[in-house]
């Protein structure tokens, strides 16, 4: 008797458009808050078909060589104190699966979610699993994901700046991310 292998899922792939894509971060400083965000982000991500989210996954990348902030001094800092690009050039977080945390709601033809999930987030040299909450917005022509959340440099391994005017005193970074995304090629058959 022939036993036939369980077909695949099929999923939608969407590729992260990256002009219009950004994740950017915030460091509470003592005297002013000073923000900065990656100009190069790329990833993928993959929704099952129908109206729901289980199943869905994703990843998106940053090169940390391309962080930009709006004083060259602290660009500079950034790029070679805190983030180390030369020795750690990306980042990456990847969620294995993300779920919906209550039914779709539904605007004209959009379909959009509350998710929640966990990923495992690769920065300067180490993984840690992160807690996700983010929203997702499907328009049928593209997918709007963003979400926020809190990293703390300690827990990666990354040294506070050594120019604390500019920077906190606590090493708590508040990230932000926005995504816009475009169904993917399909392969050629």
């Amino acid at each position: 008797m022939c036993q036939s292998a369980a077909a695949a899922p099929v999923v939608y792939r969407y590729e992260v458009i990256p002009e219009r894509s950004r994740v950017s971060f915030s460091f509470r400083g003592i005297i002013l808050p000073s923000d900065a965000y990656f100009g190069i982000v790329r990833g993928e991500i993959l929704l099952p078909v129908g109206d729901g989210l289980e199943g869905a996954s994703g990843r998106i990348e940053v090169e940390t060589a391309s962080v930009r902030a709006g004083d060259p001094i602290q660009e500079r800092m950034l790029r070679d104190q805190v983030l180390e690009a030369e020795r750690h050039p990306r980042a990456e977080l990847r969620v294995p699966a993300a779920r919906a945390s209550g039914p779709p709601g539904r605007r004209g033809r959009e379909r959009d979610w509350e998710a929640e999930g966990q990923g495992v987030l690769s920065l300067h040299g180490v993984e840690r699993r992160v807690s996700l909450r983010f929203q997702i917005a499907d328009t049928g022509a593209e997918l709007y994901l963003r979400g926020e959340g809190e990293v703390r440099l300690s827990e990666f391994d990354m040294a506070r700046p050594a120019t604390l005017l500019l920077m906190p005193g606590s090493d708590a970074v508040r990230v932000r991310v926005r995504l816009v995304a475009q169904p993917a090629p399909r392969p050629a058959k």
